[in-house]
């Protein structure tokens, strides 16, 4: 259930795969993360870690809050379609982007609740620009407990499972239930 990163010295059929019939399924996915994009120089590099963030959010692979992924939302808006311009197309625009994941939609009582709800956010956002919304989305994203966390389920000597937590930030230890506070701290690197 982890990931195998392709190696950069080799070509992608080179490496080993398991021997499945069918295509082989590649993912784009961030290795290593670090404390904040305003250290990368390279435009498209920041781009990358935006298309990592948000795909990580829309498969609820980090937990965040509701009332964040309404804001995130509107920064996807504003970065793929630009400044709002009504309530019509926002709505068909958040049905064919990754912007809502369905555990935010399943916590309140409507879509039109959502969507009204990204709406908001989406409306203050008026005049900022594309790079500007990357980097106003990842600087939310950076501040969630669980972004940059790479989970490995373990069991201790007792059979009792956690979750050991790797990321630029050290090693942590994870109740099996809650992937947002460690219990322990392994290694810290600050």
């Amino acid at each position: 259930g982890h990931f195998s990163w392709l190696q950069l010295d080799r070509r992608v059929l080179e490496h080993e795969f398991p021997k499945k019939s069918g295509p082989i399924v590649l993912y784009f996915c961030v290795r290593f993360y670090i404390e904040s994009i305003s250290y990368l120089k390279d435009n498209a590099t920041i781009e990358l870690f935006f298309l990592n963030a948000k795909s990580i959010i829309y498969k609820e692979l980090i937990e965040v809050d509701s009332e964040v992924v309404f804001e995130l939302a509107s920064y996807i808006l504003q970065e793929g379609k630009g400044d709002f311009t009504s309530d019509d197309a926002t709505r068909s625009d958040l049905k064919k982007l990754p912007a809502l994941p369905t555990q935010a939609l399943k916590e309140h009582p409507s879509l039109a609740y959502c969507e009204d709800r990204v709406i908001e956010h989406y409306k203050k956002l008026s005049g900022q620009s594309r790079g500007q919304a990357i980097v106003n989305y990842m600087s939310i994203v950076e501040s969630l407990p669980t972004y940059g966390v790479h989970y490995y389920g373990v069991k201790d000597k007792q059979g009792i499972p956690w979750w050991l937590g790797l990321s630029y930030k050290g090693i942590f230890q994870y109740d099996y239930q809650d992937k947002v506070k460690p219990r322990k701290v392994s290694w810290c690197f600050f």
